[in-house]
This record gives structure tokens, C-alpha cells and sequence, in this order.
């Protein structure tokens, strides 16, 4: 077992940079591989928030509705356990750090197969915050640092904790883009 757990921690993501002039059938293998994470540009939301939850699942079944009622029902559905698992490896955060964002029981992850829209929402918000530091870093251990460490601008909290509500992600993403236009604060 140990054995098992230092080759996974040996193992990280390749980021797949993709663009509308990207073949379809690259796009889809890169969303099937298990240590592939895409980031598309330019941002159009249907398709980029397809792109981050088929990268959470780990497939491509979204991106061929890439549509708001589209991602709107990945939502209602349910983002499943391993997409959650998947996210945790991608920022390198411990499950407790996860779950005190998502607000999810330690004890309900662990009976989760599939979970709530509520609590899905909740991860994919997490997600897309993670996936816009990649696309402004353009690089995961960069992203990764950014993302753990704490902020004055958000007032001493990390990128990942200030995601645990709508308004503080919208803060992060501002923060974002200021970095992105060289505005550092």
C-alpha cells in the first residue's frame, strides 16, 4: 500500500492548453486521460465550464451539450465522488482543507457515491477557481503555490479558502484578473 501511494505522489497532471483550432478528437482523448487536465481559450461559458467538468469526470460526455442547460444539468445530476478525489489531487489540498470549502461532513464524503446539487455547485466553484489561476499562471505548480497561499487582498486568507462562497470566488477571480493585467495588489 505504501508502495502504491508514493508512485501516485510521484505521478502529476499535464496541463492540455486547447483553442477553438484544436482537433475534436485531441480535445477528447486529453479529457479521458486520468493525468491530463485541459484549460481552454478563449473563455465562452457553456463550453469552458463543460471543459472544467469533464475534466473533473474525467470523460467527455458534457462537451458534446456544451450548452448552460447543459452544465446546468451536470449540476442537478450530480458531480460524483472520484470528480471531488480528482480535484483534491489537482490542487494538492488535503480532503479536510476540500471539505471545510465545499462544507460537506467528513462523514457524508465518505458515503458519497454522487453528490448534491448544493454540495456540487459547491465543487465546481472550487474547480473553476482553480481552473482560472492555471489559465493565469499557466503553469499547476505556479497555480498551485498562488492558490495555498495566503492574500492581504484577501485579507490574509488563501485563494482556496476565500472560495467557500459565490462572492468570495468572484473576489478571486477579480483578484485574477488584476494579476492578469499586471495590477498586482
Amino acid at each position: 500500500m505504501a508502495m502504491k501511494e508514493k508512485v501516485r505522489s510521484m505521478r502529476d497532471f499535464n496541463l492540455c492548453f486547447v483553442s477553438e483550432q484544436t482537433p475534436e478528437e485531441e480535445l477528447h482523448a486529453a479529457l479521458r486521460k486520468k493525468w491530463d487536465w485541459v484549460v481552454s481559450t478563449p473563455k465562452q461559458n457553456a463550453f469552458w465550464y463543460s471543459i472544467v467538468i469533464n475534466n473533473l469526470h474525467q470523460s467527455n460526455k458534457v462537451l458534446k451539450v456544451a450548452s448552460m442547460d447543459g452544465v446546468r444539468n451536470a449540476i442537478t445530476v450530480g458531480i460524483k465522488r472520484s470528480a471531488f478525489d480528482r480535484l483534491k489531487l489537482l490542487t494538492q489540498t488535503s480532503s479536510k482543507e476540500l471539505v471545510d470549502v465545499v462544507r460537506i461532513p467528513t462523514r457524508t464524503l465518505a458515503r458519497r457515491e454522487v453528490f448534491h446539487p448544493d454540495e456540487s455547485e459547491r465543487i465546481l466553484r472550487v474547480a473553476v477557481a482553480f481552473q482560472r489561476t492555471i489559465e493565469v499562471f499557466e503553469n499547476l505548480a505556479k497555480a498551485r503555490q498562488w492558490f495555498s497561499k495566503p492574500k492581504k487582498a484577501l485579507g490574509g486568507k488563501t485563494p482556496l479558502q476565500f472560495v467557500d462562497t459565490e462572492i468570495g470566488a468572484d473576489e478571486v477571480t477579480n483578484l485574477l484578473g488584476r494579476i492578469e493585467q499586471g495590477v498586482f495588489s
